[in-house]
C-alpha cells in the first residue's frame, strides 16, 4: 500500500462528516434504509479507516464508536444535525446551516445569497443605458441567538464589485410585543421595502423605493404579533440617510410605521385573514447635497437629476399608507407615498437665499399569482414548491411558478423647472414623472433557488435625453431582466 493512502483517507473521512452537517435527516434516512450500514463517523488513531467495516443488523442501533476497536470518536448524528463528543454543542442544515447548543441558549447562523444578473435595452438609441451581465447581489451573512433573547445580525454585500455592509444590529427580545434594536437596519417606513431582497417578486422593487428610508443607523423600539396576530408597531430615531453609512448634519429623523390585520386570529374567516392596512411617515431636517440626485425606473433607465448644486436644506417630510393582501395562490400589495423636501439651489450666490419645498407623489401596485398549488401568507417568505423541478420528470416535478404584474408611477413636483434662480433641474433632459408596467414570471426549481424574467416598458411626462442629438430624446424605453438566484 502506498503511503499516501492515510492522508487521501482523511480526506475522505473529513469530506463524510461535512456532507452528513450539510445533509442531515436525509443522512439519517438513508442509514435506516441501507441493508448492512457500517460504523458512522468514526476513524482510526492512525488517521485511516478501520481496515473493516463493522456490520450492523437491519433495523439494530448503529454502534458507538467507543465500541468500534481502534476508533476516535467524532459525533454522531441525531434528529437531523451532528452532536459533537461532549453532547454539548450540534451542528446541521435547518433551511440553512447552523451551529446551535443544545439547549438552545447559543445559535449562530450562516446565511447567503448569490443574484446573477442581466438587464437588455431594447430601443438602440438610448446609448446611456448599456445591456448588461452584473452580480446584483453577492451576500453572506451571519445570524445569532444569545441566551435566547438577544439577537444579532450582520450581512455584507460583495455584489456590483461594490463591498458594504447591508445590517449590522442586535435586538433585544424578551418578548414580541416589545423589542429593542440599535445599529444599522430597515427602518420602519415601506411595506416594499421591508420585504427581504430575496423575496421581493420583481427583479427590482418600484421607483416609490428611491425615497423611502432604507438601511440607516439608529435605535429602534418595535413589537408584532400583539393582540393575537392583529397589530405591528415600530419607531425609530435614524441619522436620515435613505441608504448610506455614515451622516452629514446633527439633526436626526424620526420613522414610525403601524400595521393592523383585523381579521389576523387564526379563527377568523379564512379569506379575510390575510387583509392588512398599514400607515407609516417620517420627518426630519436635512442639510447637504440632495440624495438621490437622480430617479430612475426599476431597470436602471434615468429619467430626471437635479442640477449638480442643488442642496437639501430644511424638513423632510413622509408619509405612507398601503394596504396588503393574501388568500391562497394570490397576493397583492399597494403603496403610495407622498413627500416634501425643503431644498435651495446652491449653496453660494442668490440661490442660497431660496428655500423651496418641492413635493414628490409616487405609488405602486402589484399582483402575484401562484400557478402550482402553493400558497402565500407574506411576501417575505420563501416559496416553497409542493413539487421541486426533477429534470428527470419535468411535468411531475415542475417546482413552482408564479405570474407577477405590477404599475408605479413617480412624480416630482413641477416647481423643479422654475426659471431662473430657482431653477433646480434642466427641464430640456429630463420628466419631472414617469411610469412603469412590469410584467414577470418566477420559476422556484426549489425553496433556495429561482430563476426570475421581467419585461418593463416605462414611459415619461417628457421626453428624456438618453441618446445623442434630437433622436436621442425618448419617450419610453423597454427593458428586460432576468435573474438566477440562489439563497440560504
Amino acid at each position: 500500500m502506498s503511503t499516501g493512502l492515510p492522508s487521501l483517507r482523511k480526506v475522505v473521512v473529513a469530506f463524510f462528516i461535512i456532507a452528513l452537517c450539510a445533509m442531515g435527516s436525509p443522512v439519517v434516512r438513508a442509514q435506516e434504509e441501507a441493508p448492512r450500514p457500517t460504523a458512522p463517523l468514526s476513524q482510526s488513531a492512525e488517521g485511516s479507516l478501520p481496515s473493516a467495516p463493522v456490520p450492523v443488523e437491519r433495523g439494530a442501533a448503529l454502534p458507538s464508536p467507543a465500541e468500534i476497536p481502534g476508533s476516535i470518536n467524532l459525533g454522531e448524528i441525531k434528529d437531523g444535525q451532528l452532536i459533537l463528543p461532549g453532547g454539548l454543542i450540534g451542528a446541521g442544515w435547518r433551511n440553512g446551516f447552523f451551529i446551535e447548543s443544545l439547549d438552545k441558549d447559543f445559535v449562530l447562523r450562516i446565511t447567503g445569497q448569490i443574484q446573477a444578473d442581466f438587464r437588455g435595452y431594447v430601443d438602440n438609441r438610448d446609448t446611456t443605458d448599456i445591456s448588461t451581465f452584473l452580480m446584483r447581489r453577492a451576500r453572506l451573512g451571519v445570524e445569532a441567538d444569545m441566551f435566547q433573547y438577544y439577537e444579532f445580525r450582520l450581512l455584507p454585500d460583495f455584489g456590483q464589485a461594490q463591498p458594504s455592509i447591508q445590517d449590522a444590529y442586535i435586538n433585544v427580545h424578551y418578548v414580541d410585543c416589545f423589542q429593542v434594536e440599535a445599529g444599522k437596519f430597515k427602518q420602519p417606513f415601506s411595506y416594499e421595502q421591508l420585504i427581504q431582497d430575496r423575496f421581493v417578486p420583481t427583479l427590482e422593487r418600484s421607483m416609490l423605493d428611491q425615497v423611502v428610508p432604507a438601511r440607516d443607523e439608529g435605535v429602534m423600539v418595535h413589537g408584532q404579533r400583539l393582540f393575537d396576530n392583529r397589530l405591528d408597531w415600530a419607531a425609530s430615531v435614524s441619522n436620515g440617510e435613505i441608504n448610506g453609512n455614515s451622516d452629514t448634519n446633527g439633526s436626526k429623523d424620526f420613522v414610525s410605521r403601524i400595521a393592523l390585520r383585523p381579521f389576523g386570529h387564526p379563527d377568523s374567516i379564512p379569506w379575510l385573514q390575510g387583509l392588512q392596512f398599514g400607515l407609516s411617515g417620517s420627518v426630519g431636517k436635512e442639510q447637504e447635497p440632495i440624495s438621490p440626485n437622480a430617479f430612475r425606473t426599476p431597470g436602471q433607465v434615468r429619467f430626471f437629476q437635479f442640477n449638480s448644486t442643488v442642496q437639501a436644506n430644511g424638513t423632510r417630510t413622509r408619509y405612507s399608507p398601503e394596504f396588503v393582501y393574501f388568500y391562497k395562490a394570490f397576493g397583492f400589495a399597494t403603496q403610495y407615498l407622498h413627500m416634501n423636501q425643503e431644498m435651495r439651489p446652491n449653496s453660494v450666490g442668490p440661490g442660497a437665499r431660496l428655500q423651496i419645498d418641492v413635493p414628490t407623489d409616487d405609488y405602486y401596485v402589484m399582483a402575484t399569482l401562484l400557478l402550482t398549488g402553493e400558497e402565500r401568507t407574506t411576501y417575505s417568505m420563501a416559496v416553497d414548491p409542493l413539487r421541486p423541478w426533477d429534470p428527470r420528470h419535468p411535468f411531475a416535478a415542475p417546482g413552482a411558478w408564479e405570474l407577477v404584474a405590477r404599475v408605479s408611477h413617480f412624480e416630482e413636483g413641477g416647481i423643479v423647472f422654475a426659471r431662473g434662480t430657482a431653477n433646480l433641474a434642466d427641464i430640456t433632459k429630463y420628466s419631472p414623472g414617469a411610469t412603469e408596467t412590469t410584467l414577470g414570471f418566477n420559476w422556484y426549481l426549489n425553496k433556495w433557488v429561482r430563476i426570475q424574467f421581467n419585461w418593463e416598458h416605462a414611459w415619461f411626462n417628457r421626453p428624456v435625453q438618453l441618446g445623442n442629438g434630437a433622436g436621442g430624446l425618448l419617450r419610453q424605453q423597454d427593458t428586460v431582466l432576468t435573474r438566477l438566484q440562489i439563497i440560504f
